[in-house]
């Protein structure tokens, strides 16, 4: 079991002067609304006054008025004072006609579109300086939520400054002060990006909880160098896991960030992040972790070893119209260090299949045509590989699309370098050239009928080694004498696709619907051509679904192309409601051969004999617009049995989510999925409100075949208006591709995470309970139009 605590607030606080933050707007130009709820119903909106007339008129009202001989005019009773944006009423003003000093006593209300002030004791100021200073006040940032108490509270306009003395500050409601700052001294100036404050205690209630000499804290959404939130993590494999990031504001266009890891079980990792804006068009991040020696791994053979991971992206376009572009994807961790993902969870990397990749790529984009290249690897982070992928070392394509009227002319070509770096295996430089022609022989409201002619032009030439890697030999089938080091493959292509669409209207349960039948029909033909001597470099079996069925294509990959006499026969059926919301979609289809595909992937795998695909069914229903229900199901007719199917239902209404599946993959058609067993497995996840306040979500993956839990997650959270806490609790299962890469272990996370809206969080997990996230995985499977 381990225990995280995340972000806690030792150093930075992002609070006082959010108030500052809001885009400067002029009186003519009205600003957006905040998104005004129970919480922040008491927010003024913001008007930035600032670059008002300093002599603008001034109107005064009073039930009194008494003028002086000294030059003074007092006004008594209901006093409203107003000067363009800036406004404050009182029981008593005095106003000095020469200085234009104003002084205003009892019931003070002050606002200048930015801020509101009231008090209760005095108000000072100058009508030409617009400097103000206010006793013992209470005041509300405008366009944010930022408010609390001072002792004295002084506004500055030529500097356009707030000072607070004596001051608290919070996030929180009127009357729901879960935490407060309190500082003896606090200063925001709103051109400047931080705000200052000298001795702040952060309460929660009505308890002290923590001291800060000194802070600084973000009054503009901009950047400056200094110390970020720190990281905590308790327990686990890593044992005691503390970060302290350092921000580095390099200039406007270049920033860094260096971070001391120390892991009580392995020692100190440094990391570091590196964000450049070059030039216009252009940007990139280069980040690498590095910890010299694990001490985890104190009694193994890399005991002495480095662990480290390298990550560069970079996107870039070259000109203004965006024809010119590039990027790089490029991570890269220790060759020996599978486990590293799984140990300290870097921020970036993509790792799929165990797979690393390190791309480099760049084209010319046009409307018609594309020219892009591309170089290519894999880092495999898998021990014991009887093969390694191969490295596109480049590849280079071409491809074009355009309309001529009826007629559309296309070609996708390219040209790759397939390196590898066993010398074992074969290799290869390979064309490919696909020219087609379509044709619309009928295109009109309910029919269509397309004609594709084109062609498959392939050629190798491919680098022999004398002897092939045994999985090559004794898995695939291949020799060094079945395959040919110069290949030429020609293959012409002939496709008619057609589909009528017939509707009616209907009524069901009084209701009034309309139901479309749309039949669809498609000729493929592609003669044979025998390929055992080419070797796989890019190509493999394709999942077969109801639109693959429409495809000309068998295989991924252009290393198998082929032969086809078929036909492919399906139909959609969709039902509308009187508001056209599609309430139901069926989809079945079945591919006949009338000559069975003869092209095979491995020269080890039999021939195949199948005169029909399997028969292909998917299905979607929205019943009332929260209930919905997804199924799929690929049926082998010919055997009876079936060969892969799920069904998910969902509930989802105003935040209410439910969502249950079932999935089933027969291991005799997914021999490429290595699975022991028939694969049966039961999930589903829920995001549950119990009341405004609290919400409740869970998630289980269960692997009836082999009756194991894969993944179990329950949390609750309370979310108030300025503070919230959440407790999760997760078992999941954890593999160690270093020293256990066979086994499977359970690990157990309970989470505790308590967040100061507006101010920091602290804890463990994630704060955000939404669907979709880390924490609560989600896909929305259906296919309706709506």
């Amino acid at each position: 079991m381990r225990i995280r605590i995340i972000g806690f607030p030792l150093l930075l606080v992002s609070s006082l002067a959010q108030a500052q933050t809001t885009t400067e707007t002029t009186a003519e130009a009205s600003p957006l609304p905040l998104n005004f709820s129970r919480c922040f119903s008491h927010v003024p909106l913001r008007v930035d006054a600032t670059q008002g007339d300093p002599n603008a008129p001034i109107t005064v009202t009073a039930e009194v008025l008494n003028a002086t001989r000294d030059g003074k005019i007092l006004y008594r009773g209901d006093v409203q004072v107003a000067q363009e944006q800036r406004r404050f009423s009182a029981d008593y003003v005095e106003l000095e006609q020469l200085s234009r000093d104003v002084l205003a006593e009892g019931n003070i209300h002050f606002t200048d579109g930015t801020i509101s002030v009231d008090s209760d004791e005095r108000l000072t100021g100058n009508l030409t300086t617009r400097d103000t200073e206010l006793d013992e006040a209470n005041y509300q940032f405008h366009g944010e939520k930022g408010r609390g108490e001072a002792k004295r509270v002084q506004l500055s306009d030529n500097a356009n400054q707030v000072e607070l003395q004596g001051a608290s500050y919070t996030t929180c409601p009127p009357g729901e002060e879960v935490w407060q700052l309190k500082a003896s001294s606090v200063q925001v100036e709103q051109d400047q990006v931080f705000g200052e404050a000298w001795n702040a205690v952060l309460w929660l209630g009505e308890m002290p909880v923590f001291y800060f000499p000194y802070i600084k804290f973000p009054v503009k959404d901009e950047r400056q160098s200094g110390l970020l939130y720190p990281t905590i993590e308790l327990g686990g494999s890593n044992g005691n896991d503390f970060s302290l990031p350092y921000y580095w504001n390099i200039a406007p266009n270049y920033d860094a960030t260096l971070t001391p890891r120390i892991m009580s079980k392995r020692g100190t990792m440094s990391q570091l992040e590196f964000r450049y804006l070059p030039v216009e068009g252009q940007s990139g991040t280069l980040y690498g972790e590095y910890l010299s020696s694990d001490d985890q791994l104190a009694d193994t053979q890399w005991q002495d070893d480095a662990r480290w991971l390298f990550n560069w992206r970079h996107n870039a376009r070259f000109d203004a119209d965006g024809h010119w572009r590039g990027n790089i994807d490029y991570t890269k961790v220790a060759g020996w260090d599978f486990a590293y993902f799984d140990d300290f969870s870097p921020p970036v990397g993509q790792l799929v299949d165990n797979q690393l990749m390190q791309s480099f790529g760049g084209g010319y984009y046009d409307r018609h045509w594309q020219l892009t290249t591309e170089v290519r690897d894999y880092q495999i982070l898998r021990a014991n590989q009887q093969t390694m992928p191969f490295q596109l070392a480049p590849s280079l394509a071409l491809t074009s699309y355009r309309g001529f009227g009826e007629f559309d002319l296309g070609l996708d070509s390219e040209l790759t370098r397939f390196n590898n770096d066993n010398n074992n295996t074969y290799q290869a430089t390979r064309f490919h050239a696909e020219p087609k022609l379509v044709y619309s022989v009928v295109n009109q409201p309910g029919a269509k009928l397309t004609t594709d002619v084109g062609a498959y032009y392939t050629h190798y030439e491919q680098d022999i080694p004398d002897t092939l890697a045994p999985y090559y030999r004794n898995v695939q089938g291949f020799t060094a004498d079945s395959l040919d080091s110069s290949v030429d493959r020609l293959l012409p292509r002939l496709r008619l696709n057609g589909t009528l669409v017939f509707d009616r209207e209907a009524q069901w349960f009084e209701q009034d619907f309309t139901q479309t039948l749309e039949p669809q029909l498609q000729y493929l033909y592609v003669p044979f051509k025998e390929q055992d001597n080419i070797g796989l470099y890019d190509t493999t079996d394709m999942r077969q679904d109801y639109y693959s069925l429409f495809s000309d294509r068998r295989f991924a990959g252009l290393d198998r192309i082929s032969d086809a006499n078929q036909l492919t026969a399906g139909f959609t059926s969709r039902i509308y409601d009187a508001d056209s919301v599609e309430r139901l979609r069926l989809a079945l289809a079945q591919t006949y051969n009338f000559t069975s595909p003869r092209v095979r992937l491995f020269p080890s795998e039999e021939p195949s004999d199948f005169k029909r695909s399997f028969l292909t069914f998917e299905g979607d229903l929205n019943i009332d617009g929260s209930w919905f229900v997804h199924t799929e199901a690929q049926q082998d007719t010919t055997n009876s049995r079936l060969a892969a199917g799920n069904v998910t239902l969902e509930y989802n209404d105003e935040g209410k989510l439910a969502q249950l599946g079932l999935r089933h993959l027969n291991q005799s058609y997914f021999t490429d999925a290595s699975l022991g067993n028939d694969l049966n497995q039961l999930g589903g996840t829920f995001s549950w409100p119990l009341d405004p306040q609290w919400r409740l979500i869970g998630g289980h993956y269960r692997d009836i075949e082999l009756s194991r839990n894969i993944d179990t997650l329950i949390g609750l959270r309370y979310d108030s208006c300025c503070w919230a806490v959440s407790l999760v609790w997760e078992q999941s299962q954890k593999e160690d591709s270093l020293l256990s890469p066979t086994e499977t272990q359970q690990e157990t996370l309970i989470g505790l995470r308590f967040e100061l809206k507006g101010f920091s969080s602290f804890g463990t997990g994630s704060g955000d309970f939404s669907p979709g996230t880390s924490l609560l995985p989600y896909y929305r499977p259906f296919n309706l139009n709506n």
